[in-house]
């Protein structure tokens, strides 16, 4: 009987994908498609239907409702800020569109005198939140769309973002500073513990390539540069799916809260 339902699964997989394919062409926003080896290859894989990347003026425009609210997965961020932010601290947040989580979590956390919280986006998504805090008179919210101003930051924030830069990794972005944030916290990862793969994702406005990274691979990058993991939790609202591809699928995303080792912080190597 197994090997019966064997033939039937492999005899109709040919349609289940044409099926697939069309549902994930149009409107099937977050869904994941495809194992590929690089961004290239996931980008040539992309239907026709929407453009490819991020950096538009519709993504500008996209996420206004989260400016509002928080949601299951903000709560580990909020508990952690909630101890960490200082008079006069720096928290760059890296992809932060357009200050989504600086506006959702004044909601939640008092922002303290002098803090400078530094956006780092694309160029079309930075030009839409300058406007915006302009618009609402934010001064302590700013932005950049470069990666050195992360120097010196005691806080780095990074939400469902890193999984979608092709190159530098994180930790080889992190190893350029000369001055480390002290503390990430890294939210909405996708963390397994196969091998590290890309799948293009449908980001509703567009498509995009994103890494899944290896688990311990991801952490042991990190903790070479003197990072250890105090805090991790699973998002379990972002579950791993990549249809026709069990072996690559993981049931969760992840975050995690590293800290800079007290010797190398001193130093803020």
């Amino acid at each position: 009987m197994a090997s019966v339902l064997s033939i039937l699964r492999a005899a109709l997989r040919p349609w289940r994908e044409r099926q697939y394919e069309r549902r994930f062409a149009r409107d099937c926003f977050g869904c994941f498609r495809g194992v590929y080896r690089s961004f290239e290859e996931a980008n040539l894989s992309a239907p026709a239907s929407k453009p490819v990347g991020f950096d538009s003026a519709s993504y500008g425009a996209e996420f206004a409702d989260r400016r509002e609210r928080v949601l299951s997965f903000d709560y580990p961020m909020l508990f952690w800020l909630r101890e960490l932010l200082r008079e006069g601290c720096v928290l760059f947040d890296f992809g932060g569109h357009v200050g989504t989580h600086f506006y959702s979590y004044a909601r939640y956390l008092s922002y303290p005198p002098g803090m400078r919280w530094v956006v780092y986006e694309l160029p079309a998504i930075r030009k839409a939140g300058e406007e915006l805090a302009r618009e609402r008179g934010r001064g302590m919210l700013e932005f950049t769309s470069n990666v050195a101003d992360a120097e010196g930051a005691d806080i780095f924030v990074a939400a469902g973002s890193v999984q979608y830069v092709e190159s530098p990794p994180l930790a080889e972005m992190l190893s350029a500073l000369e001055r480390k944030p002290v503390h990430l916290l890294l939210n909405k990862l996708p963390l397994y513990d196969g091998p590290q793969f890309v799948t293009l994702q449908n980001g509703r406005v567009a498509f995009h390539p994103q890494h899944v990274f290896n688990r311990t691979e991801f952490v042991t990058a990190l903790t070479a540069l003197g990072y250890r993991l105090r805090d991790q939790w699973s998002v379990e609202t972002h579950p791993g799916l990549i249809p026709f591809h069990p072996e690559r699928s993981f049931p969760f995303h992840s975050g995690l809260y590293m800290i800079l080792d007290a010797t190398v912080a001193a130093g803020r190597a």
